[in-house]
């Protein structure tokens, strides 16, 4: 009976609050530990109030109840190549949930004797906590022997409409040549259990829908204007916040130099990013907040550092393509280091990483 008690309490979410913090625009909140998480690199919530999150190296799917407990069996666990930035990557729902249970993942794939480590997009339809009919939707080969650049970026549209960020897998030619998947974000549609190109994307039998990318790590859609904006991993220079429009070229190739925000002649229809950082940061998860429960942060978009564990306030214009302001919240001695999202009732959950192997936290607003 005791080893039952100590299980359940292990699986159970600990949540530990840390002193609170006020904002810059006047908010109110505390920070809160909300569970131990073996490198949790992308969650996202059901509309049932259940949190599903990636664990980057073993190649599990966790779940996590509404009431706070910890399933013991993963609903998945997927063969990974996790070397450097490889693993599981993503994870998102279908935008039919609510009738379907479907859940989407990128991830990298280990290699076989005969077969590259690939990073491919899996399918499966949640059951009782489990994976059923699990679909291999995409696969891209990592044939260029860098660990690096994987993108993993997966977001549906309102319209239903499936977005997929490859980065360049350390090639730097790659992403200005459109023949190649590579240094891009594409978009499609599903087709049963197919990923067709769109008629009406910008290149012509192509799901590319950006490029010049090197390696978009996350992205989000604006509730306000419907607009994706992204993450955007530089060299030494140029970390970016771009706001993604189709079509458009965002810069990267070889022989790049540091340009901050300036326009580029040469590359077609270039888009200098909405924010750009020297010295990097590698921004990572980005979200937009868009509920009751804080207001003041509605339509603002939220993003966190791996280089330096802020989680960065970032309101925009009435055009939603310039940014107002760009400031850090605090969070005490916690990291906000991959993913961020929203839950249904107005927290925002973020992961970190540290010597204990991780955790996910949760800013929550304080009663006015």
């Amino acid at each position: 009976m005791l080893s039952l008690m100590l299980l359940c309490a292990l699986l159970s979410a600990v949540v530990r609050a840390q002193e609170g913090f006020t904002s810059h625009d006047g908010v109110s909140y505390r920070v809160e530990k909300f569970l131990d998480a073996e490198f949790p690199v992308g969650m996202t919530f059901t509309p049932h109030g259940e949190l599903l999150y990636v664990e980057k190296s073993t190649g599990a799917v966790r779940l996590v109840r509404a009431d706070g407990s910890r399933r013991f069996f993963p609903v998945i666990q997927l063969d990974v190549n996790a070397l450097q930035e490889r693993g599981m990557q993503s994870i998102t729902l279908d935008p039919d949930f609510a009738a379907n249970s479907q859940v989407w993942l990128y991830y990298t794939a280990a290699g076989t004797e005969r077969e590259y480590p690939a990073n491919k997009v899996l399918r499966f339809r949640l059951e009782d906590g489990r994976a059923q009919d699990v679909v291999e939707m995409l696969s891209v080969p990592i044939d260029s022997g860098f660990l690096v650049h994987n993108g993993g970026g997966l977001q549906f549209d309102a319209e239903g409409y499936l977005y997929v960020g490859i980065g360049d897998y350390g090639d730097a030619a790659r992403p200005q040549n459109l023949e190649i998947p590579h240094g891009k974000i594409h978009r499609f549609i599903v087709d049963g259990d197919r990923l067709i190109a769109p008629e009406d994307n910008p290149f012509a039998d192509s799901s590319i829908f950006a490029y010049g990318l090197r390696n978009p790590f996350d992205y989000a859609f604006d509730p306000v204007s419907g607009r994706l904006f992204a993450t955007e991993n530089g060299d030494n220079c140029d970390d970016e916040i771009n706001l993604i429009l189709p079509g458009f070229n965002y810069g990267y190739r070889e022989g790049y130099e540091c340009v901050g925000r300036t326009y580029v002649t040469g590359l077609g229809s270039y888009l200098p990013p909405l924010l750009s950082y020297t010295p990097t940061i590698a921004p990572v998860g980005i979200t937009f907040y868009d509920h009751a429960a804080i207001p003041e942060w509605r339509g603002d978009l939220f993003f966190c550092s791996w280089n330096t564990g802020i989680l960065h306030h970032v309101r925009l214009n009435e055009g939603r393509n310039r940014a107002v302001f760009d400031r850090p919240l605090a969070l005490g001695d916690v990291g906000c280091r991959i993913d961020v999202t929203v839950s249904p009732d107005g927290a925002i959950y973020f992961g970190a990483v540290g010597e204990d192997g991780g955790a996910i936290y949760r800013l929550v607003p304080q009663p006015r």
